[in-house]
């Protein structure tokens, strides 16, 4: 896909948000509740793609990476 068919695609995604939206009117709860969980999805993931890198090293290390375990205690 050409650069220059980005703003048309997206343009037509939008249309046919717009267009689902509208017709869906009649259910606007559902619809309510829907866009309000795919924001929060969205800014979920936005944070997630925005954490350092740091914090990404620190979910995968292990316990031993920072503790010391004294067997004798155990």
């Amino acid at each position: 896909m050409s650069f220059a068919l980005v703003p048309v695609a997206e343009a037509a995604l939008f249309t046919l948000g717009c267009l689902i939206i509208h017709t869906l009117r009649r259910h606007a709860d559902l619809v309510t509740a829907t866009l309000a969980c795919v924001a929060t999805l969205l800014i979920l993931m936005i944070g997630i793609a925005c954490a350092p890198e740091s914090f990404a090293k620190y979910q995968a290390a292990s316990i031993t990476d920072y503790a010391y375990l004294d067997t004798a205690i155990y």
